[in-house]
């Protein structure tokens, strides 16, 4: 008898929305960081997210918990845990959720790691890489035996009959997405990091373009990804040489909705300056550019930035993309006051961030639930504001996030100018 299978490998489905109110059927004090993690970390590897916190429904009893593991341990599918022991734990949210995903990335795929995402899995290395690709395979892997030994006489009869490990985590997923309205796919958006590999770009004050596009490009996917559930793909996630023929080839064979390409510009001036095909500035694809070319200018005016203005160019990744396309000139590679920019990573961070709001108003995505944030975080960072400890508006957006060391820097001196000035508190 043949065993349906369900892939592991995949796009999530379900909306953080439908994760959250059906786990809160159950456990009303769900925090729904979790799932939107789930989903996150699940579009970066590939994974389905969706169905793993079903899987950790089933680990952790509808995240209640109860057993070995705790819930400050931030394991949310017994990684390591035995009879008797707790396992692995993780620093945060992300770090387990990420643990998670990674080992079922192990299990599906023999593929290397994401650029860029550092090992948090303590076991991955133990896993016979692509060994089980769907989740019906994970039983005897991940869950030993994976199936009731009083009810059946073996594995294979229980996959027969749909009742091991897996299919458990699928019948949980089928029960979250029951009443679920049909999902829509997000329209595809591409971000292409301009240069890389032998090619550098432009050059100057010790930095190249290609390092400062591709740094630009991951940021700006992690904000579609984390603020808008945005369905993204990159040109090139590493250091490598992609021909602009094939940058516009991969769009165009992703059946892309949006195509947006990432540089820094050299030549003697300054600022920003957005470009699109000549011909298709009073369409759709002029009106898309004006909503994100509007966007990032006006982080950037606040940095006495220079707008360049909406401008049309013969480019080859505007000429060869068969969907609307932006070319991005952001800051000026060879000019004083645009590297100082360019070499401040909290400015990169920042203007990341706007472009992918931009991006996102464009192609009309809402953004996605986040969290609640307790009253005592607003509250402190309102005083760094109040007493002048904190000036760029930026970081009220960013609570959770931890400030980079100079960061901490700036505000431990100023904080120590104010105590020497005044002797106030």
């Amino acid at each position: 008898m043949a065993v349906s299978q369900h892939p592991i490998i995949g796009n999530s489905l379900a909306s953080l929305d439908v994760i959250t109110a059906f786990i809160r059927k159950v456990n009303p004090s769900f925090n729904p960081e979790i799932a939107r993690q789930f989903l996150t970390v699940g579009a970066k590897y590939g994974v389905r997210g969706d169905v793993a916190v079903a899987q950790s429904i089933h680990e952790t009893d509808w995240f209640r918990f109860g057993g070995d593991v705790k819930p400050e341990q931030n394991n949310f599918a017994g990684i390591g845990a035995t009879g008797g022991v707790p396992g692995n734990s993780f620093p945060t949210i992300k770090d387990g959720v990420t643990a998670q995903i990674q080992h079922l990335f192990a299990y599906a795929s023999p593929n290397p790691l994401p650029a860029g995402e550092a090992l948090v899995d303590p076991r991955f290395a133990l896993v016979a890489r692509g060994i089980a690709p769907n989740w019906e395979d994970l039983a005897g892997r991940w869950a030993v035996p994976g199936y009731d030994r009083s009810k059946y006489a073996s594995l294979q009869a229980a996959l027969e009959a749909g009742e091991t490990y897996g299919h458990s985590i699928l019948k949980l997923y089928d029960g979250m997405t029951a009443t679920a309205p049909v999902p829509t796919v997000k329209p595809l958006i591409v971000i292409d990091a301009g240069h890389g590999g032998t090619d550098s770009g432009a050059s100057g004050s010790g930095l190249l373009e290609k390092n400062l596009t591709l740094t630009l490009a991951l940021l700006v996917r992690d904000r579609l990804v984390n603020g808008y559930a945005a369905n993204v793909k990159l040109t090139r996630s590493t250091d490598v040489f992609v021909a602009l023929s094939d940058r516009a080839n991969l769009a165009n064979g992703w059946g892309a909705a949006y195509f947006v390409s990432i540089h820094i510009n050299a030549g003697g001036g300054e600022g920003f300056e957005s470009y699109v095909y000549p011909g298709t500035s009073g369409g759709v694809t002029g009106q898309k550019r004006t909503i994100v070319h509007d966007t990032i200018v006006k982080y950037l005016s606040a940095l006495k930035v220079v707008d360049r203005g909406k401008k049309e160019a013969d480019f080859a990744v505007l000429r060869e993309t068969g969907m609307s396309a932006v070319l991005l000139e952001n800051l000026f590679i060879d000019n004083a006051a645009d590297v100082s920019l360019l070499g401040d990573s909290g400015v990169l961070t920042n203007l990341a961030n706007v472009i992918g709001d931009g991006v996102a108003k464009a192609m009309g995505l809402n953004p996605e639930i986040q969290p609640v944030i307790p009253a005592w975080k607003t509250e402190g960072v309102d005083w760094l504001y109040e007493k002048g400890l904190l000036t760029d508006p930026a970081w009220k957006d960013k609570l959770d996030e931890p400030l980079p060391l100079w960061a901490e820097a700036v505000i431990l001196k100023r904080l120590y100018d104010l105590l020497s000035g005044d002797g106030t508190d």
